[in-house]
């Protein structure tokens, strides 16, 4: 988990190098040991590593005022993820009475699971999520988009390696993976405020 802390020091750095600091401004300060353990009370499963450590960084944003993480995602401060759970559970029964309608054709994975914590969202309505289930997938980063024709996707397979890539493409200009037609390319926008958009670029073959 260093390497998360580390990572985010050198974005934070290149951030201030390049006059960019509009969106990082608006972060919360490190949200305090007491914030995260009214989140853990709140969460009936244990949030994954990589978030407290994030949280212990910066306590998240009031929502949609700090768009900088890759796709404009702005992540939730510990009062917002608190309500993770219970839209997950909605999301979930939404999905069941959906399918429960065409059963027989019914072809979508389900976009929603009781493990699946959102951690950040977009002024768009999408979400990236934790997940928080036991096995290969956990600790995945998954988008979800309820007006998309891939609802849920998977992007990265921890925070910690979002966080990081973040950071190596940010210093070296490369490209942000993000799919397998697509990455998420790092463009300053002059603004006023200058900000940094993370532009979806199709891959060339």
């Amino acid at each position: 988990m260093d390497d998360l802390i580390r990572a985010w020091e050198r974005i934070e750095t290149w951030l201030r190098e390049h006059q960019c600091t509009s969106a990082l401004s608006e972060l919360q300060p490190p949200a305090s040991e007491e914030a995260i353990q009214s989140l853990q009370d709140a969460v009936p499963y244990p949030l994954h590593p990589h978030l407290v450590q994030w949280l212990r960084i910066h306590g998240g944003a009031l929502l949609y005022d700090a768009p900088i993480w890759p796709g404009g995602y702005v992540p939730y401060n510990v009062e917002a993820l608190k309500g993770g759970p219970e839209y997950m559970a909605e999301m979930l029964e939404e999905f069941n009475e959906q399918r429960d309608e065409d059963p027989e054709h019914w072809v979508l994975e389900p976009w929603a699971d009781p493990l699946w914590l959102p951690i950040a969202g977009r002024h768009t309505g999408q979400s990236l999520l934790i997940d928080h289930r036991p096995g290969d997938t956990y600790g995945n980063i998954i988008e979800i988009d309820y007006e998309g024709n891939e609802v849920t996707a998977f992007r990265w397979t921890t925070l910690g390696e979002m966080i990081g890539l973040m950071a190596r493409s940010l210093e070296s200009g490369s490209p942000l993976p993000y799919s397998g037609q697509y990455a998420r390319v790092p463009r300053l926008d002059e603004g006023p405020p200058r900000y940094l958009n993370w532009k979806l670029e199709k891959i060339q073959d």
